[in-house]
């Protein structure tokens, strides 16, 4: 009887640690998802500030030429 108990109570831990981890793994994976817009638009206003930048450094250098 008492093996049966704790096959049991063995299993029902077993479920909430899965259900802990799985739980886990997707909330990450939804943060990692709901992130890469906030990265794109980075990725966007620094490529324009740099590209802003190379310019300006070009018309400056021709202009000292």
């Amino acid at each position: 009887m008492s093996h049966a108990i704790g096959t049991i109570i063995f299993v029902i831990i077993a479920l909430v640690v899965i259900a802990f981890v799985g739980s886990l793994i997707l909330s990450v994976v939804g943060l990692v998802l709901g992130l890469i817009p906030l990265l794109l638009k980075l990725a966007v206003y620094g490529g324009l500030i740099y590209l802003a930048w190379m310019v300006f450094r070009k018309l400056a250098h021709k202009t000292a030429d």
